[in-house]
């Protein structure tokens, strides 16, 4: 594998999110202040300051935000916050293994809310205190709620025959964009097979995992599937960073490459669309949690290029920058110098592509000028995805 693999520029947009920043440093204030109230209106501003505007009731006591398939309901009295959100029904649906599925829910991951059973109908809930709302722990039963009501309702709805108390309302790609997005994954998956068997045949197989990984990454940064679609590249990802036996895993992820390669087009398609998000499941990031995500791959590809193994080099940026795309959301400063870089070294030499993006990626870790960090964010380093998007302990938008 002399030349590095393609790339193209996302169809979705911009990769950034709608979080108030400056919001958030008042929200803290509002709880010192002891204005409960204010505490939980401050958090929804924080995620997006348009949801009071365009969901709220005239004295700002209810709110009704649609998150996908689910209405998150927040009511705030004088005394309590109660958060109700309708998420599936279990009529004609197979109860008994998908009741034991939600009980295992309310023993893990569900740590501030539930999910509670009511005339065949399944809701997620939570009451608190409104003078235990900590603005951490506001901001976190809202995530908990969303991220787990999008992990799991198709899920539930394929394996279960649940059905959805509501429909969505989604904004599909046109048809332009998905017979990009399908030509573009094909070409991904072919380029991949070629990829692996070049670095197979040549005993290279410590970068197969990069290959599989990379396309994946590629895949999802592209087209941006929702649905079914989306839970199962998950799933791919997190298997690819599990701990079985490397080969299985190899294994596995392969067999998935050739199943989305043979998936039906109009399934395909169907997972290709827009849709309301309350709170996002991908975090928020600052320039320090950029760096952090970023400081691996920056510190090892300049070991790998001083070694002149251009290949590692290369394999380490990309994976580093697309798994940093798929865990994040990114200012568009950042996204620019990065995806830009990704575009210029597409298809180049390895040793052109892994100094175009080494470059790019020592010009963030250097430079102090692109995005402000007045808000909690991610400062952790991640350095593979072995969790969901679905995890919900940190608070980034």
């Amino acid at each position: 594998m002399n030349n590095n693999l393609s790339f193209k520029r996302t169809i979705v947009g911009t990769l950034k999110s709608n979080v108030n920043v400056d919001a958030w440093n008042t929200v803290l204030d509002k709880f010192d202040n002891k204005q409960y109230a204010e505490v939980v209106r401050g958090c929804i501003n924080y995620v997006d300051s348009a949801i009071e505007t365009k969901f709220a009731n005239a004295d700002k006591t209810e709110y009704n935000i649609p998150h996908g398939s689910i209405i998150v309901q927040v009511k705030i009295t004088a005394n309590e916050l109660v958060v109700n959100a309708p998420f599936l029904s279990l009529e004609g649906s197979k109860q008994v293994p998908l009741l034991r599925q939600v009980a295992q829910l309310n023993f893990t991951p569900l740590a501030l809310s539930r999910i509670d059973l009511e005339d065949d109908k399944l809701y997620f809930r939570c009451e608190v205190p409104l003078d235990a709302c900590e603005p951490y722990k506001v901001y976190d039963i809202f995530r908990e709620i969303c991220i787990n009501a999008d992990n799991y309702d198709d899920e539930f709805i394929t394996k279960f025959d649940a059905k959805r108390i509501q429909e969505p309302k989604i904004i599909s790609y046109d048809a332009d964009k998905k017979e990009t997005a399908w030509n573009t994954m094909q070409s991904y998956i072919s380029e991949a097979f070629a990829a692996y068997e070049q670095l197979e045949n040549k005993r290279l197989t410590g970068f197969l995992w990069d290959i599989l990984s990379i396309t994946l990454l590629k895949i999802d940064y592209f087209c941006s599937p929702q649905g079914t679609l989306r839970n199962e590249i998950e799933k791919a990802i997190t298997n690819l960073n599990g701990k079985d036996d490397y080969y299985a895993r190899l294994g596995a992820g392969k067999e998935f490459l050739k199943k989305l390669q043979n998936l039906d087009r109009t399934k395909f398609e169907n997972d290709l669309y827009k849709i309301d998000v309350f709170v996002p499941y991908k975090f928020r990031t600052n320039l320090e949690s950029v760096r952090n995500n970023l400081k691996y791959a920056h510190e090892t590809a300049d070991k790998e290029i001083k070694a002149m193994d251009y290949l590692g080099a290369t394999l380490t940026i990309e994976y580093g920058i697309l798994n940093f795309f798929y865990s994040n959301n990114v200012e568009d400063s950042i996204a620019e110098i990065l995806t830009q870089a990704m575009e210029n070294a597409a298809g180049k030499p390895t040793q052109e592509s892994a100094r175009i993006l080494f470059d790019a990626v020592n010009k963030i870790m250097t430079t102090d000028n692109f995005v402000s960090a007045a808000a909690p964010t991610n400062t952790s380093t991640q350095t593979n995805q072995g969790e969901k998007k679905g995890f919900f302990s940190k608070l980034f938008g």
